[in-house]
């Protein structure tokens, strides 16, 4: 019988096992090391193995946790031990200090048939490398553990690889708040940023004020439910908390919002408000107009007692203060802090912002902290050793890079892990589309940054705010499997990231996050979505990367489930038809459905024309005075049939639509960068200039037959996105279908 364990979540102390499923087809590692060099042979622990390190205290509990992982899974009795014998053994792990590998995170790792070498400048490096010997074990256990041998040279590319969660929102307990850790140090992730104070919710406490968490952290409801919500942390879970995170070499930098964001602390002491009040605990999401009042004394010695506290329970170098989204209204009206602008000679309400943050900053350096911030910081001046994170894209990082800040990339194109992963079938989101393979392609140092300003990108992070993500299990599949491209995005060499590489390695990672009973995100049975386009002799191919998977599906419009029918072989289509299906796990977790809207086309005639060009505008070139790096044709209006840069091209399309009813007609251009939409040579939508995604609409009248038709896209830098819809005569709105587009040159 085969034994199947839990893979060991690398922490310090534990009780859990390795996974075991199958024999391993290749290194599956995650980030991807530095340097790889696979050798022949393997490496098997057994009774006589011995687990030899080279001093006691933090070093013995990573020795620990390797002979109790092994113990575990194959009932073995190993142990770590500083006390070495002459006699070398047959079957040797040896976890050694190196104080000549000078990057503290790096590591060496060498496998051989009957040795195991791990060396580092430090305990962490030493951590990172058990890390990356657990994802050598094999998935299925039988009777021992072998591993193959390799040797292997890593350290990271950034200095802060962090991952956030919003509590406030939604409130998770400490033994989750323990398992997001337990992930992140499973993937090489060093900060933990943990937003503590909100508007709809105060979470840690302060002894001093202890209102802020008996009336600050509970809402009356939320969103119109009816239902009383909260739950705050003690500071002795904090310190659980942190110490937890310190065993896994994970620094945790708390959030308490300021100015702005406050209405669960005015809530309890409205008396730092600018009006008095009185105040409840946000019920609903967006921003609020009351603030801290930036002209009252007595609201800086309120937050200056409460990070008295802060300081206290967290030992990082950072603190966040949040700094985002801070309405003046307010400050505006408030005589006090009009008062405080005349007396400190500050022109308008930004630079009163600017004098709040550095007011705070210079109370933290005091306390030996640095302060970091939202990138509304800059706004009014940054306070002198502020550290910036850098949300509403790279514009924040970039500025504070060229003043030599520090700066933490975190733009919402890509590291907004509340935004969808799919097109459709996916839970609910706050918005937006950051799929795996976006994630996986950001770039953390903007090429706007000469070499000496990216130096100041200390790194990136992903954010998870939870508006609309209210459980664990939800938090989880949001989470993954984007923090593995996350992960390798910050820790791997820039030259050595490949997403199909990347890919090909997922597989092992879903089969141990299942095994796990991991939640996340089931690839679907195919990426494509929405209109499907294929010819009289094509078939629709499904596929799963995770072994033992199934998929189900229908074709009349339903939901799939397991009793579904059961995709074993390419389908044929001669006809439209709308094809729905779905992955499922032994366990019964299945992935969002697959929808598409079979089209069989006649591929010679349907389509537009494409001029490919690659360059940096800031509006729609003239392409007609440019050279086209590549022509080719589309079958539907799509930036994913063009292979295209990741950032800096531009695309004409052109061709034929066919109208088959006069009648007014309504278009709907979105796009991330600029756009112009041209129907029977006049312009119907401009959409131009550097943006993000925005739609644009307009109606026209039009004649029946087919009239010409153009698009004219560029994207500059961030977000991707050309979308066009229509609606008309007895047409909903809807994409523009392949069959009503056509070659025909003109």
């Amino acid at each position: 019988m085969k034994k199947y364990a839990v893979f060991v979540f690398l922490c310090l102390v534990s009780t859990n096992t390795i996974l075991s499923a199958g024999e391993r087809d290749h290194i599956s590692i995650i980030p991807k090391p530095a340097k790889l060099e696979i050798k022949q042979g393997k490496f098997t622990f057994e009774n006589a193995t011995k687990i030899w390190i080279d001093q006691s205290g933090e070093l013995q509990n990573i020795g620990d946790l390797l002979a109790s992982a092994v113990n575990s899974s194959v009932g073995l009795n190993l142990s770590a031990t500083s006390k070495m014998t002459r006699e070398i053994p047959r079957s040797l792990v040896r976890i050694t200090i190196d104080t000549a590998i000078q990057n503290k995170e790096a590591y060496r790792l060498s496998v051989e048939p009957g040795k195991i070498i791990i060396k580092s400048g430090s305990n962490a490096g030493v951590f990172y490398a058990v890390q990356t010997l657990f994802q050598l074990f094999p998935l299925e256990i039988k009777n021992e553990i072998s591993i193959p041998c390799v040797e292997i040279e890593d350290y990271p590319r950034f200095q802060w690889r962090g991952m956030h969660l919003d509590v406030c929102r939604h409130f998770f307990p400490v033994e989750f708040i323990k398992k997001y850790l337990d992930i992140m140090a499973m993937y090489r992730l060093n900060t933990f940023h943990w937003h503590l104070t909100e508007d709809q919710g105060w979470r840690i406490e302060i002894k001093k004020y202890p209102k802020l968490t008996s009336v600050g952290a509970w809402r009356k409801e939320t969103m119109g439910d009816g239902k009383p919500y909260g739950g705050f942390y003690t500071q002795d879970q904090i310190r659980e908390v942190v110490e937890y995170a310190k065993q896994k070499y994970i620094t945790v930098v708390p959030e308490i919002e300021m100015p702005g964001h406050a209405l669960a602390a005015l809530a309890a002491y409205p008396q730092y408000s600018c009006t008095g009040g009185p105040f409840e605990v946000g019920t609903t999401w967006g921003v609020f107009e009351d603030v801290y009042c930036a002209g009252n004394d007595s609201t800086f010695q309120f937050l200056e007692n409460i990070l008295d506290e802060v300081v206290n329970l967290f030992p990082g170098e950072y603190i966040h203060i949040g700094g985002d989204e801070v309405p003046k209204d307010r400050w505006q009206k408030c005589p006090k802090c009009q008062a405080r602008m005349k007396a400190e000679g500050l022109k308008n309400e930004h630079e009163l912002q600017s004098y709040f943050i550095q007011r705070i900053e210079k109370y933290l350096n005091g306390k030996g902290k640095k302060i970091i911030g939202w990138d509304e910081i800059l706004e009014g001046g940054l306070a002198p050793n502020a550290a910036v994170m850098s949300w509403r894209g790279t514009e924040g990082g970039i500025a504070a890079a060229k003043m030599k800040h520090k700066a933490v990339m975190s733009p919402g194109d890509y590291c907004y892990f509340d935004h969808y992963q799919g097109i459709s079938g996916e839970p609910k989101a706050f918005g937006g589309y950051t799929p795996l393979e976006k994630v996986y392609s950001y770039e953390p140092v903007p090429y706007l940054l000469n070499e000496e300003e990216a130096k100041y990108i200390i790194g990136a992070q992903a954010n998870m705010w939870t508006e609309y993500i209210e459980t664990a299990d939800h938090v989880e599949y949001m989470l993954l499997p984007r923090l593995c491209a996350l992960s390798e995005v910050l820790w791997s060499p820039k030259q050595s990231r490949n997403l199909d590489d990347f890919l090909s390695r997922m597989p092992y990672h879903y089969e141990m996050l299942s095994l796990k009973n991991i939640n996340f995100r089931i690839p679907p049975p195919t990426q494509a979505t929405g209109e499907y386009l294929i010819s009289e002799d094509e078939a629709v191919n499904l596929s799963s990367p995770i072994e033992n998977s199934k998929i189900y599906y229908t074709l009349d419009n339903t939901e799939p489930s397991q009793t579904s029918q059961l995709y074993t072989e390419p389908l044929e289509f001669s006809d439209e038809a709308i094809l729905k299906a779905k992955t499922f796990l032994p366990n019964g977790k299945s992935s969002p459905t697959s929808m598409l809207e079979i089209s069989v086309i006649d591929t010679s005639e349907n389509g537009l024309y494409y001029k490919y060009f690659e360059g940096v505008w800031d509006s729609l070139p003239k392409f007609a005075e440019l050279r086209a790096d590549k022509t080719g044709r589309i079958h539907k209006i799509s930036l994913d049939q063009i292979q295209h840069a990741e950032d800096g091209f531009g695309v004409y399309l052109y061709g034929f639509i066919q109208i088959d009813e006069s009648g007014e007609y309504t278009f709907y251009l979105t796009s991330d960068d600029g756009s112009i939409l041209a129907i029977n040579n006049q312009i119907v939508i401009n959409n131009d200039g550097a943006h993000g995604s925005i739609e644009k609409d307009s109606t026209v009248e039009l004649d029946a037959g087919r009239l010409p038709f153009k698009i004219l896209y560029f994207e500059r830098d961030g977000g991707q996105q050309l979308k066009v819809e229509y609606k008309g005569p007895d047409i909903p709105r809807k994409l523009i279908p392949a069959n009503k587009l056509f070659f025909d040159i003109y």
